[in-house]
């Protein structure tokens, strides 16, 4: 069973932090939390709430790079990233692309007798998309028990979710290292909200006797162990930057992730309603994703093909879904709508932004009848 531990100094929130060295865990918890005087000076930043990540609850996380036994060193970094928002009654306090820095401290090959590879790492700091550092300290064993790991159980509620993605182009943080992978989110900035105390999360790994421990698209659940004050983030700083096209209403108003033909859950499949009300005319084949290291997926025949072949002419209004297969669907995309002429894009829709206004008229529909 792989073991996490997390715990965090707490920076003064209006202060330029750098990262510590040699961090010493003290054993106790250490309660996360905020400046409230900060709140007042990012109003585009922040709603001026605070709320509570509560003991117990949970952060979904994806590793940004393959970390392997045959493949890594002692010393090696590799980067881990927060995949989906995490929210309270007031709005979401940690958001999605926040990432963690780790480092290899042991790697130990797969022994005979199908005896698993393992390895330890640590975490030092956390970067969020909102420009904030945060110091933190963790520890992480895959290490089994000598019983479960001659067993070779596969352990019941696993934390470790295998999704089977492929490298890809997500070897870029590898091989750009950390100043290109969090260019857009800074790097030497002011100190910020606590991520929080005593974090603990357990992941159990469903490969055995292999040299690859965790690839790209492999979820961790995070376990937050203790309770953590956070400020709410407003909805506007949390949208990603789109391009409009005028005359060009496009809604995303569905999102289903779905195994392809080879058992690989990688294929995004998209309810489009679509008016249009340009001088131009589009096909299907002039429509793709665009993932955050700039890959174009194009539709995919695994997944649902009604809109092929079909033309969105001036004037015209299309619903339907389209299907795209990716490398890493835990990473951030854009539906572009490309000129067929030229293959300039000439619109980016945030996937991202439409799964947060999914969620927020899912939430609205639920209704609390009175008397039960």
């Amino acid at each position: 069973m792989a073991v996490f531990l997390l715990s965090q100094s707490m920076p003064c929130f209006s202060q330029e932090q750098q990262i510590p060295t040699g961090m010493q865990s003290s054993g106790n918890a250490i309660q996360g939390g905020v400046d409230y005087s900060e709140l007042e000076e990012n109003k585009d930043l922040f709603t001026g709430q605070i709320e509570a990540v509560q003991k117990g609850a949970k952060l979904k996380m994806t590793v940004s790079s393959v970390i392997s036994s045959g493949f890594h060193l002692k010393g090696d970094e590799f980067f881990a990233e927060i995949t989906d928002d995490f929210s309270t009654q007031s709005g979401i306090v940690i958001p999605s692309g926040t990432v963690a820095h780790g480092t290899v401290t042991e790697l130990k090959d797969k022994k005979r007798l199908g005896r698993d590879a393992y390895m330890s790492i640590k975490f030092d700091y956390l970067i969020t998309p909102d420009n904030r550092k945060i110091p933190i300290e963790a520890g992480m064993t895959t290490k089994r028990n000598a019983a479960v790991s001659a067993a070779k159980v596969v352990l019941e509620d696993t934390a470790y979710t295998v999704a089977g993605g492929v490298i890809g182009g997500i070897l870029a943080f590898k091989i750009l290292g950390l100043g290109a992978a969090v260019a857009s989110h800074g790097y030497t900035v002011a100190g910020g909200a606590g991520i929080g105390a005593l974090i603990g999360m357990t992941a159990s790994l469903v490969r055995k006797g292999h040299d690859v421990l965790i690839q790209p698209g492999d979820e961790i659940k995070v376990n937050v162990n203790e309770s953590i004050a956070l400020p709410v983030m407003s909805e506007k700083a949390l949208r990603d930057e789109e391009l409009i096209l005028d005359g060009l209403d496009v809604k995303i108003i569905g999102y289903s992730l779905e195994k392809d033909p080879f058992d690989e859950l990688n294929t995004i499949t998209l309810t489009l309603d679509i008016r249009n009300n340009t001088d131009k005319t589009f096909s299907t084949f002039d429509m793709a994703l665009l993932s955050d290291y700039k890959t174009v997926y194009y539709s995919s025949p695994f997944g649902d093909t009604s809109m092929w072949f079909r033309k969105i002419t001036p004037g015209s209004v299309m619903r339907g879904r389209l299907s795209f297969s990716v490398d890493n669907p835990k990473k951030r995309h854009w539906l572009v709508f490309y000129d067929n002429r030229n293959r300039k894009p000439l619109a980016k829709f945030s996937l991202k932004n439409a799964e947060r206004e999914i969620k927020k008229v899912s939430n609205k529909k639920i209704k609390v009848i009175p008397g039960f």
